[in-house]
């Protein structure tokens, strides 16, 4: 009997998604909207999502580990938020002008985060990192910014490189947690305005960082006079109440947020320093703000995304979660790894806090996924995140066995140790089938 390979079956099980993805490609480039949600041969669809689980389009559930590019804090739908936006839609969706809300968001906010002397709500958390590159620039009156390979900051130049033909003479980029090269460039360069970095490592922790590099980084911006921008888009509100800086006890001179902030809703934020904020004031201590910065902003601090903000940072400041998610994600990268290492496999999962990241194949010696540390291994091998081909057919045999996980994913409050226990024997399925069929 011939087997069926994964991508027949996957194929023959999302037969309406073929069809919904033809018509995308009409329309869509790759059929997308976002580059994350590129998916061979075509993209699962989703209706509907409730708790930990997401539904198909013919009714098919999935233990979701996106969790909403990591936004769901409280997993999919959670009453009070539910309640928050059917009240805030009956009072009206976009005033186009200031409400008492975005007043109540932003101290909570402040109370939360330790470095917030002033706040500033954005679109979306790239935006919030383009409008740190111009406070820090402006403030310092230099040009130049250091990031790390790998680290993301949004899709747009100067935090990403866009197209060939932008200058990138704007940009150092450094190997992660390299603070010899961070140094050199520092004390041979004196038009650097900014260092940017997620605190945490690329992705929330694929190339992990430790607290000494952050303190020693924190020293030599302050020492260089750089404006250091800690990117808590993810990390803000998940690693802890007060983002990977309250968990560090470092404070950046900026923070850009996203995400949770908004409880899954649209929305950013850039916070820090009074003195670097209010640059964005038309008058600093009643004199006229030459340097003014302008920022304008559709959906800054709409309705609906301020009254979502406002129920998950007081459900985060009521009852924090983080013991829960943490200990789940513990377990769960556990199991997975105690299965790998049992198939003699060159996989492995790994992560702090609620994260969860994978490395799906590698080109170095075998070691058993329960002895693995990602510090011990070179930052390029962690970049790479495995193999292409064997990820693809993972990732589809996993969507069959009703798992919709990443590579770099979550936990959320409405994960139950059942589904863990799900979503390990569905890895063993997955692992089985893989091997039958001499992909692995």
């Amino acid at each position: 009997m011939q087997i069926k390979s994964t991508i027949d079956q996957y194929c023959d099980h999302f037969k309406k998604d073929q069809k919904a993805a033809a018509e995308a490609l009409q329309l869509f480039p790759d059929g997308i909207n976002s580059d994350s949600r590129y998916t061979e041969p075509y993209p699962v669809y989703i209706e509907r999502a409730q708790g930990s689980k997401k539904w198909g389009l013919d009714g098919q559930e999935f233990i979701d580990y996106w969790a909403g590019h990591g936004a769901l804090l409280f997993g999919h739908n959670p009453p009070e938020l539910v309640k928050a936006v059917t009240e805030q839609i009956q009072k009206g969706v976009h005033f186009g002008a200031c409400n008492l809300n975005e007043i109540k968001w932003g101290k909570l906010v402040q109370e939360l985060i330790p470095s917030a002397e002033r706040i500033r709500f954005t679109n979306s958390g790239t935006e919030a990192n383009q409008l740190a590159v111009q406070l820090a620039q402006t403030y310092t009156g230099k040009k130049k910014l250091l990031l790390f390979e790998g680290h993301y900051h949004g899709w747009l130049y100067p935090v990403y490189p866009t197209h060939e033909i932008a200058d990138n003479s704007a940009r150092i980029i450094c190997p992660p947690n390299c603070l010899e090269t961070v140094e050199q460039h520092l004390r041979t360069d004196s038009d650097i305005a900014a260092i940017i970095l997620e605190p945490t490592g690329p992705c929330s922790g694929v190339v992990p960082i430790n607290h000494s590099f952050l303190s020693k980084l924190q020293e030599m911006a302050k020492s260089y006079g750089v404006v250091l921008i800690f990117d808590e888009v993810i990390t803000g509100f998940r690693v802890s109440a007060g983002g990977a800086q309250a968990h560090y006890n470092i404070l950046p001179d900026l923070t850009t947020l996203g995400k949770i902030l908004t409880g899954g809703l649209p929305g950013g934020a850039i916070t820090g320093k009074k003195e670097i904020l209010d640059l964005l004031s038309r008058h600093i201590n009643d004199q006229p703000n030459d340097k003014k910065i302008a920022h304008y902003g559709t959906f800054s601090a709409n309705g609906l995304s301020a009254a979502t903000g406002i129920v998950t940072l007081q459900s985060i400041q009521a009852k924090p979660p983080y013991a829960y998610i943490n200990q789940l994600a513990t377990v769960l990268r556990t199991q997975l790894n105690k299965l790998f290492t049992a198939h003699q496999l060159k996989w492995v999962t790994y992560g702090e806090f609620s994260c969860i990241k994978f490395l799906i194949g590698y080109d170095m010696p075998y070691c058993p996924a329960t002895n693995f540390d990602p510090y011990q291994v070179p930052y390029k091998t962690l970049l790479a995140r495995g193999n292409f081909e064997v990820k693809n057919t993972l990732r589809k045999q996993l969507l069959l066995q009703g798992i919709d996980i990443s590579f770099s994913s979550v936990i959320s409050t409405a994960h139950t140790m059942e589904d863990v226990t799900k979503t390990v024997l569905a890895f063993e399925k997955a692992i089985h089938a893989m091997q039958k069929e001499g992909s692995i």
